[in-house]
């Protein structure tokens, strides 16, 4: 091993180990850097490419004295520094044995290697196999962010890390919010987690936690373990614990169990698979509560008393079950979308952290779909758990076969036909006329079209043949159990573009016009006596005035004679093409009345020569602000049916804040709802977060909810208080009970944390926010 007497720069002993506060770091490193992090970890360039095996390369030794004594040892003194490839040892002296190939280091020392930052007041260095010993050591592991002390850390010749009665934490040099001591921790080279034995959760200098036994992450990668309890407090259910533990299955699946204590209601769980594959992504959920103590399955306890019912209360069990898969082979898909409750109260007495977001009505659909050059299929069935005790239950769909083609024709001519039959069923019992009918449906639909297009407008007419078939059962005395329905119908849809530059606010943007007129006439036919399977009234908006019917489905089509006139007004950045602002206004005109009406009975509005008005806005205004609107005017009432605007402004900061505004005066209940929501940082550690939903006609609080959120690099705590309404009909009904609850989340950043439902609150209750990654 050659020894240059030469004088080699000095180390810095003092450092922070590899750590730079932020006004020291490239700006561009600054950038990504969240605001409330004070620094970062820093490596050095290294001489030779990541992953060479430094105990292969040759051992260089820099120092300003070196003495000699041939075949034994040699002593450097004086700013040692022993590399050895990417590996270097620093320190004011240091002797190397040559018999064993060692170096040999009684004081301070720092040893450096990709990834990894050492220091201590002594060590042990294998110069053949790369093996080190650091007494009294401080580490650095670069790429999972963590720092740590340890009374002797070895780094065996397999680049395994083995700390002997260490400490470790993610936090900050000089912050110790949270810290893991254990009597031995073991980290494999190339491995995901580190394994710590006798370990105790510290919170500062307070323990928190002990086990005998603990995997922590040191990538990015999913590691199994407990998660921390996830807590939260209502007057209805008291003290809510659940404790989840993840299991990192595989690369491709995963799963978590979660038990559950709710201290007025009982013991339970919850239990999520998800699985991942080239064509697939499936997801299982479910939850079960063991004997609720406040529920019987059909009434609550308090309800139970204040009703005065008979006998015994004895309590139900309560479950909930999902599916979610979306899956293709080829040309051929599949999707699943299925939730069912053990009955309507689940979801406003328990909740769920399992991905189910439907709380009125459950969705059970599946579907197979296949799709080449002009030919699309659809086979799927669908059905609805109904959780709105005063709804109606809806059909289901049991099963539905659709098929699609396209082609062309002669010219520019396009053909397209449309094939569909579907089997209808519900439970009706104590239903009459038209609400009682169940069976099966057969639609076909031939169209022809001539679809032109030009830069400076476009041009489609077309026409087609619409038949139905329908085969009925438990049609009452009157009713045909086997009508069929044949309507003809034709459009002309045209548009004109028109682009001038314009210099607006400013800047340079290209202004477009865009005027469109569509005709549509289709055949009136009476069908006052077909079922309502899927049809439905469709709520009125500017897209509607170019649909071909004016209903939802196809049990109803609705006759036409009409003239659709609309306007679009378009601001796009010349630099960009970025639309900054679009703001659409039209009208139907209709040349005569309209019979098809839902129940058959018409209203006033279909005698109306005209429809109401309807416009959209969207605005980009940049900087961060959106707003999008839609209205609808009423030229006969002189009045708004509906008005909705939400107005956004996203931070660079991570900060959100939205106000809407809801208005339908033309249905009973009519609604009229504000919304403020909002996730702002204040300070450089704090945020705040609210949400405020109220119903100015019934002069309720649909959902109020706001807390504080505290964020370093280290930790994160939020602190939430929530009142809301806890059923869906409760919305309509004056002084409705409200249920109040207090929920707590704390984090440990790089290791765990809990009350995760704090995320799924904010991210359905503040649009626009997303849940920060770790």
């Amino acid at each position: 091993a050659p020894a240059v007497a030469q004088q080699a720069p000095t180390r810095d002993l003092d450092s922070m180990l590899d750590w730079v506060p932020r006004q020291n770091l490239p700006a561009a490193r600054r950038a990504v850097l969240p605001a409330y992090c004070n620094g970062a970890y820093v490596q050095p360039q290294f001489p030779l490419p990541f992953g060479i095996d430094s105990s292969e390369q040759p051992l260089q030794a820099n120092a300003q004295s070196a003495q000699y004594w041939l075949g034994d040892r040699a002593v450097l003194s004086g700013g040692v520094e022993v590399r050895q490839g990417n590996a270097t040892l620093t320190s004011r002296e240091a002797t190397y044995f040559e018999a064993d190939q060692t170096v040999i280091v009684d004081g301070d020392v720092t040893l450096r290697q990709p990834g990894l930052f050492m220091r201590g007041s002594g060590a042990r260095l294998e110069v053949k196999t790369g093996a080190a010993q650091i007494s009294d050591a401080e580490f650095v592991i670069h790429d999972a962010h963590l720092r740590g002390t340890a009374a002797t850390l070895n780094q065996t010749e397999d680049k395994a890390l083995m700390v002997a009665r260490g400490r470790f934490s993610r936090c900050e040099p000089g912050d110790d919010s949270w810290s893991i001591a254990s009597r031995s921790v073991v980290i494999e080279d190339g491995a995901n987690h580190g394994v710590a034995r006798h370990a105790v959760l510290r919170a500062g200098f307070v323990p928190v936690m002990y086990t005998p036994y603990i995997r922590f992450p040191v990538t990015d990668e999913r590691l199994s373990g407990f998660l921390f309890p996830d807590l939260g407090y209502s007057d209805e259910n008291g003290l809510d614990v659940a404790l989840p533990y993840y299991f990192n299955l595989a690369p491709n699946y995963d799963a978590t169990l979660t038990p559950r204590y709710i201290a007025e209601r009982g013991a339970g769980g919850e239990l999520e698979i998800r699985h991942l594959s080239k064509w697939t992504h499936t997801e299982f959920g479910g939850a079960y509560l063991v004997e609720d103590d406040l529920y019987n399955g059909d009434v609550s306890r308090s309800d139970f008393d204040e009703l005065g019912l008979t006998g015994p209360f004895e309590p139900a069990d309560r479950w909930l079950g999902s599916v979610h898969h979306d899956g293709r082979f080829g040309a051929f898909g599949s999707v699943v979308d299925f939730a069912e409750a053990s009955d309507e109260d689940y979801f406003r007495d328990l909740g769920t952290n399992l991905d189910v977001t439907s709380q009125v009505q459950l969705n059970q659909y599946a579907a197979l779909t296949y799709g080449i050059g002009g030919l699309s299929m659809r086979l799927w069935a669908q059905d609805f758990q109904n959780l709105d005790p005063i709804g109606v239950d809806p059909y289901r769909r049991l099963p539905e076969l659709a098929l699609r083609y396209q082609g062309d024709l002669v010219g520019p001519l396009d053909w397209s036909m449309d094939a569909m039959t579907s089997h209808f069923e519900r439970n009706n019992e104590g239903m009459v006329g038209i609400d009682r009918l169940v069976g099966n449906r057969v639609h076909l639909e031939p169209r022809v079209e001539l679809p032109l297009s030009w830069p400076f407008g476009f041009l489609r007419a077309g026409g087609g043949f619409r038949y139905t078939q329908y085969d009925l059962d438990d049609a009452d005395p009157g009713i045909d159990d086997s009508p069929d329905r044949d309507i003809w119908m034709g459009f002309v849809d045209g548009g004109l573009f028109f682009e001038r530059d314009s210099g607006i606010f400013g800047g340079s943007f290209l202004q477009t016009f865009e005027p469109r007129v569509y005709y549509l006439s289709q055949q009136a036919s009476d069908q006052s006596d077909l079922p309502l399977f899927d049809t439905g009234d469709l709520m009125f908006t500017y897209n509607q005035l170019f649909r071909d019917n004016r209903f939802g489905g196809l049990d109803r089509i609705g006759d036409a004679n009409q003239v659709s006139i609309g306007v679009t007004n378009r601001l796009l950045e010349s630099a960009t093409g970025r639309e900054r602002l679009r703001a659409s206004i039209g009208q139907i005109f209709y040349l005569e009345d309209r019979e098809v009406t839902l129940r058959g009975t018409s209203t006033p509005s279909e005698r109306q020569s005209s429809s109401a008005v309807a416009g959209e806005l969207g605005l980009n205004i940049g900087r961060g602000f959106s707003l999008g609107s839609s209205v609808v005017w009423d030229p006969y009432d002189d009045d708004w049916n509906e008005i909705g605007s939400a107005l956004q402004y996203a931070g660079s900061n991570r900060g959100v804040f939205n106000i809407g505004y809801r208005s339908r005066r033309d249905i009973e209940p009519r609604i009229e709802q504000v919304d403020v929501s909002m996730y702002w940082p204040v300070l450089t550690h704090w945020a705040v977060l609210a949400r405020w939903n109220y119903d100015l006609e019934t002069e309720e609080i649909f959902e109020a909810f706001g807390g504080f959120e505290y964020n370093n690099c280290c930790w994160q705590a939020r602190i939430i208080a929530r009142r809301f309404l806890r059923s869906p009909d409760q919305a309509v009904i004056t002084d409705a009970e409200a249920d109040d609850g207090i929920f707590l989340q704390i984090v440990f950043k790089g290791l765990a944390g809990f009350g995760g439902r704090i995320d799924a609150l904010m991210e359905k209750g503040i649009r626009g926010y997303r849940p920060e990654e770790f």
